[in-house]
């Protein structure tokens, strides 16, 4: 399931391992760290002498010992480029990552939260402050939404079809899978991308039927334009076959459109009314005007001009193509 190195869900070996090492230690050495927390939270409490006394250094020799041998617990150990990755970050960030785990007791040991519910993120705090091992979009998901990597090992919880061969079409577009979702749409932050969330059986496959040519057209005008050839990706995925993985997931149910605009991948952009899947190519390309990067937009807006109403206005789904 790794494309170019990356797992099924985008993560590169070293933010996947930074993932793993957290959630080994975690394990390990929170409930450690709440007990202590609890026992002197009592001693607090009291009356007597010992309540008033400071315990200086009371966390740190624990923190410091699973945190040095962190990437010798099995999971991280046994597989060699894991192991690899798991000693560089702690060789650059070991006391980093210490600090994270006083940091939050002194945010009072809250629960893990997703970034933005104004709670603590393992994942945000110590991937991508304290390591620098997973880029921001990786860093603001729970840390349970990337438990399967897709190596098999687990129970897988997406689906894929087979990864088929690089440039690969479907139907007229390029064709995507769970398990290179990334590599078509994401990777390249300079290009544009337009992904079909298909739902091929819905409707009895008349949305399907009703969309593909409009799609085709749209894709060929885009590729046969010198000004957005290789700026522009068109493709469709399966989603009765393919469970997209987070942070891109679309958690569709019924078939959409999606741009992933060059500059903003971490922002996709639905269509607001797919009318069915009865969509002309006027449809799509004003869609892609008012959600693509500035490039694309103006050829977008320039097609929308300069092609023919036959060809912008055309209902497949009255004609006998379908």
């Amino acid at each position: 399931m790794f494309v170019g190195g990356k797992d099924v869900f985008g993560r590169t070996t070293r933010c996947r391992t930074c993932h793993m090492l957290v959630s080994n230690l975690n394990v390990r050495l929170i409930p450690l760290l709440k007990t202590i927390k609890a026992r002197e939270e009592r001693r607090m409490s009291g009356t007597d002498a010992a309540s008033r006394r400071h315990e200086y250094g009371l966390y740190d020799e624990l923190i410091q010992s699973h945190v040095q041998g962190a990437c010798t617990i099995s999971d991280l150990w046994h597989n060699k480029d894991v192991r690899g990755h798991c000693e560089i970050i702690l060789e650059s960030h070991e006391d980093d990552l210490a600090m994270t785990y006083m940091s939050w007791l002194k945010q009072g040991a809250p629960d893990d939260a997703k970034l933005g519910d104004n709670s603590w993120s393992w994942n945000w705090e110590v991937c991508y402050k304290a390591t620098q091992s997973c880029s921001e979009d990786f860093a603001m998901h729970d840390l349970a939404e990337f438990e399967d990597d897709g190596s098999g090992k687990l129970e897988r919880r997406y689906r894929s079809e087979p990864i088929p061969l690089k440039g690969s079409k479907r139907e007229g577009i390029y064709h995507a899978v769970a398990g290179n979702f990334f590599e078509i749409f994401i990777e390249n932050a300079e290009v544009d991308s337009l992904a079909y969330v298909a739902f091929p059986s819905y409707s009895e496959g008349a949305f399907h039927r009703a969309l593909m040519p409009a799609m085709v057209k749209v894709h060929e005008l885009f590729e046969e334009n010198p000004a957005t050839r290789g700026r522009v990706t068109i493709g469709m995925v399966d989603a009765e076959l393919n469970d997209v993985p987070p942070p891109y997931a679309t958690d569709q149910v019924h078939p959409t459109l999606c741009v992933y605009a060059a500059g903003q991948k971490n922002l996709p952009k639905y269509i607001s009314d797919d009318n069915d899947g009865m969509l002309t190519v006027y449809d799509i390309l004003y869609f892609m005007m008012n959600t693509c990067s500035k490039r694309v937009s103006e050829t977008a807006h320039e097609l929308l001009q300069t092609i023919s109403r036959e060809t912008i206005y055309h209902k497949a789904w009255e004609h006998h193509e379908l």
